[in-house]
């Protein structure tokens, strides 16, 4: 049998799951970041399969440090980004330590897949736009909060606003408040998107803009700027640094 490898992306929100048989992703799930029952639902997430590695990338630390337990009580070999693997890019960010280790695998990713320069576009908990030059080096990006954060400090901070579904608006001038709130939120990081990208355009010219995270599809329609939506770029990124390494 082909080996498996299982990949781990840990969140701020959720751990995002991938289990790759050869270079083909097979299996892709979430689990909730926080909590105990890490071990449970890996167990579940892989049903006895016969996986001997996996490899994680965190930017939560209690996170990492009860996966570690985890995956030592589940007798897997557990590699982390960052620490004991390290991930094939060149990283230009003045204090490189500082660089999300998601940003980073994302990254090469999106050079393996799609070619370089790149933009990546993560609408995570935090959306962040990242650039990636021809010579495949991580230069730098933006953090902004996430759709979900912003729209849960709107309406906690505004006591006139009600608590809305994240659905697209159906028209671009809301004509009642949660309307309103709708077209806000995806017009409103759509063209944030859109201004960023038109101005890291100027640097890469020919950079493929690349978009993943939950809420890319479905700013995908409102940005005209992303070209690639990649839901599982990160699980990717994970294994080419796996495979860089072994």
């Amino acid at each position: 049998m082909t080996s498996l490898l299982l990949v781990l992306d840990a969140g701020n929100t959720s751990i995002t799951l991938g289990l790759f048989r050869g270079e083909k992703l097979i299996r892709r799930g979430h689990i909730p970041t926080a909590g105990t029952r890490h071990a449970k639902e890996i167990s579940r997430f892989i049903s006895g399969l016969p996986v001997e590695t996996a490899i994680l990338s965190s930017v939560v630390p209690s996170a990492t440090r009860s996966l570690k337990k985890t995956f030592r009580a589940l007798c897997i070999s557990l590699f982390v980004t960052g620490e004991n693997i390290k991930i094939p890019v060149v990283n230009k960010y003045r204090i490189p330590s500082q660089v999300g280790q998601d940003r980073l695998v994302n990254a090469v990713a999106a050079c393996e897949r799609y070619g370089a320069p790149a933009i990546i576009a993560d609408f995570g908990t935090g959306l962040t736009i990242d650039l990636v030059s021809a010579r495949r080096e991580y230069l730098g990006g933006l953090i902004i909060p996430g759709i979900n954060l912003a729209l849960e400090a709107l309406t906690h901070r505004a006591a006139l606003l009600p608590k809305i579904t994240l659905a697209p608006p159906k028209e671009f001038l809301g004509r009642d408040t949660k309307s309103s709130m709708r077209s806000g939120i995806f017009y409103g990081y759509g063209a944030i998107c859109d201004g960023i990208v038109a101005r890291l355009k100027k640097q890469a010219p020919r950079a493929r803009v690349v978009a993943t995270g939950g809420q890319a599809r479905l700013i995908k329609p409102f940005c005209k700027s992303i070209q690639i939506v990649d839901p599982d770029l990160t699980l990717y990124g994970l294994f080419y640094t796996y495979q860089a390494s072994f």
